[in-house]
């Protein structure tokens, strides 16, 4: 090496040293700004996001309590009884147990405490999320060559509206899954750095134990590598031999390649994950259900698009140019640090084609774009930062038919590569262009912006009120529970539950109580008990004392209902299912039922007096959907199928309701419909 006239030896030596004094502060700083996703929303004994983050952190908190020694480890959201006495689960038993291990682990320490779980289990996911942010920061350091290139990358892209919205979400799916992710490119970048391939066999097995997506990152990575392989056998081979020959050489290279060997020994560990857990069902379901048939297996035929459940229920959505528009979106969004981000970017509620701004889905196209044609100029690591890249795509593409991958927003946190790789190749571009310094000042607004992201995320919704809701909601469950536990053969669920409490129900009822059940599939067993949102005046509860979820017992509260069908004088549909106006209710009775009535979606739309009651994502419609399955309304079936739909509190114009299925063609059919008739006697 040549030095310049003002680059001695002294010099260098000096600029090391305070190099390496320097050292600490990237990472410490990376730290100091993670501490605030910790520090902005105390309060997380409680069940307090919107949408999907609600549902989500219930269910899988639900699976986690369920998983034990007596259900031989299986995982499942809730058991119910058949009219022969038979167990019937519902079963997640497709995805990898190790994320719930650990959540199983965190949450075992506090026995019957329902908050402090919630809380536990909260904690170990902003972990998980921190810990995927260290992750991606080493790795970065090491592809970069630079601390604070790697920290204002990291920065930036952890500190989108989704990464902050998800990163205590309870999930296997979410910040779990992404730390395992991270950290198999972690394993990924020590190996292609330094050679160390069996750190990287190990890292990669440990984390698809926490979840699938981390195939999406291996399968680019590995074809990339095949391909490099293949290139370097075929130049190396000597041309004074034969074809075969040459061949055979290349053949020989790819068998001892690493990548291969990376590639088959990760698919055999997730198959056999797959092999123990579809063995554990079959015989957890006493060997009576063939393999082929397992719950489990059904839904990973259909979540595909070889079964025909999503295609059509999801056909709108499953389209090319809706779902390219959506995955463009999420990459617009996870490339937007949510402190500069327009107001239209809101809370990652379900955008219904047609409702995505435009604007961000243009920024999604223009960040992948940047992406590939900054990979084109990168000088080194281009396979680790083109499989980092393409990563979200290679999930997202193959399970368009998924419909976690157009509905659930929280699978664009697996969009982080293009975003880590876009600010990472931007910022090299920078440091040429503008020097280490420019760097530095950027590493310190990265720093503050990714703090304001967290600030403002925390003023997303009112955590407080929320928190009191749900509070009131487990001291009352927690009554239910003692009152139950050790005598309950079925808890039977209605609805009306204040601000989404139905969807927590899972885990509400889950562990002690012997059966639970979040609804009672029709033509069960008869339960004993009823769990209520409804204070059943007339009717007296076992809960007197309770604020929000009241305890009744089953023969009582049917009865009651009996009693309201016979006194109404207000039968306003007669059709399939007779339709009934009482209060803030639509009962929905059918005699004689049977289990194709209930098969059919029932549509229910609603009109206002004044359309600005309607919420924000259908005053374009002009009316409220409240569509449901029979299951999801939490139907019962006593000597007939009943469904209660619960309306809103606002005045209403119009009701028009009725049932529908899907054709083959993706049109729909009415099987009956019809206008309710308002009085003011019945409203």
């Amino acid at each position: 090496m040549t030095l310049s006239p003002r680059q001695t030896p002294q010099t260098l030596a000096h600029r090391l040293a305070a190099a390496q004094r320097q050292a600490w502060l990237p990472p410490a700083l990376l730290l100091l700004a993670l501490s605030s996703v910790f520090l902005l929303d105390g309060n997380r004994g409680h069940f307090y996001r919107e949408f999907t983050h609600n549902q989500n952190s219930a269910k899988n908190l639900a699976i986690t309590e369920n998983i034990s020694l007596d259900h031989r480890f299986l995982m499942f959201t809730s058991q119910t009884l058949d009219a022969d006495g038979k167990t019937i689960y519902r079963l997640y038993n497709r995805f990898p147990i190790g994320s719930y291990a650990l959540l199983k682990l965190t949450i075992l320490p506090f026995g019957d405490d329902l908050s402090a779980k919630i809380y536990a289990a909260r904690i170990l996911t902003l972990l998980c999320f921190a810990a995927a942010a260290v992750l991606a920061y080493l790795s970065l350091r090491r592809i970069a060559s630079s601390r604070w290139i790697a920290l204002t990358a990291t920065l930036l892209a952890f500190s989108s509206i989704y990464c902050l919205y998800y990163s205590d979400m309870i999930s296997g799916e979410a910040t779990i899954d992404l730390f395992a992710v991270m950290l198999a490119f972690h394993g990924m970048a020590l190996f292609e750095q330094e050679g160390r391939f069996p750190q990287l066999l190990l890292k990669a097995c440990a984390a698809l134990l926490l979840g699938w997506h981390v195939y999406a990152l291996l399968l680019p990575f590995i074809a990339f590598g095949l391909t490099r392989e293949l290139i370097k056998a075929r130049s190396s081979s000597s041309p004074t031999f034969g074809g075969l020959h040459q061949l055979r050489h290349t053949a020989l290279s790819l068998m001892r390649s690493c990548y291969l060997t990376l590639g088959v020994v990760t698919l055999l560990f997730g198959v056999s994950m797959l092999a123990v857990n579809f063995t554990n069902e079959y015989f957890a379901l006493n060997r009576e259900t063939p393999p082929t048939e397992l719950p489990s297996i059904k839904s990973m035929v259909n979540r595909i698009g070889v079964g025909p459940y999503f295609k059509k229920e999801y056909s709108e959505w499953l389209s090319w140019p809706t779902f390219l528009e959506r995955q463009f979106y999420r990459v617009g969004a996870m490339s937007l640090p949510y402190a500069i981000s327009p107001s239209n970017l809101e809370a990652p509620r379900v955008q219904y084609p047609g409702e995505l701004p435009r604007s961000i889905i243009v920024l999604g196209i223009a960040a992948s774009g940047a992406s590939l044609i900054g990979l084109l100029f990168a000088r080194r690591n281009k396979i680790l930062l083109a499989s980092l890249a393409l990563s979200g795509f290679c999930w997202a593409l193959p399970m368009r038919h998924n419909a976690a991958t157009p509905w659930h927003n929280f699978e664009a946190l697996f969009y982080i590569g293009v975003a880590l790789t876009l600010f990472a190749l931007g910022l090299l571009c920078l440091r040429r262009l503008a020097g280490k310094r420019f760097i530095i000042a950027l590493s310190a607004a990265a720093v503050l912006i990714f703090v304001v992201s967290a600030l403002r995320m925390s003023q997303l919704n009112d955590p407080n009120q929320t928190a009191q809701l749900h509070q009131a909601a487990i001291a009352d469950f927690e009554t239910i529970r003692n009152m139950t536990d050790g005598k309950v053969t079925h808890i039977g669920v209605m609805p009306k539950f204040h601000n989404g409490v139905t969807a927590l129900i899972h885990y509400y009822l889950s562990g002690r109580t012997t059966i639970s059940a979040y609804r009672t599939a029709p033509f069960a067993r008869t339960p004993d008990f009823i769990v209520t949102g409804m204070r059943v005046y007339g009717l007296k509860s076992l809960t007197p004392q309770n604020r929000i979820v009241f305890l009744y017992e089953w023969n009582g509260y049917y009865k009651h209902i009996d009693k309201t069908i016979e006194q109404a004088d207000n039968l306003i549909i007669h059709s399939d299912f007779d339709v009934y106006l009482n209060g803030d209710n639509l009962l929905y009775v059918k005699y004689d039922c049977r289990e194709d009535d209930v098969r059919p979606r029932f549509f229910l739309a609603l009109y206002p007096v004044d359309e600005s009651d309607l919420p924000a994502e259908r005053m374009p419609h002009g009316f409220d959907n409240l569509d449901f399955h029979f299951f999801s309304q939490a139907v019962q079936r006593y000597e007939r199928c009943i469904a209660i739909a619960q309306l809103p509190e606002y005045d209403i114009a119009r009701i028009y309701t009725g049932q529908y299925i899907q054709l083959a063609d993706n049109s729909t059919a009415h099987l009956w419909e019809g206008d309710v008739r308002l009085t003011e006697a019945a409203r």
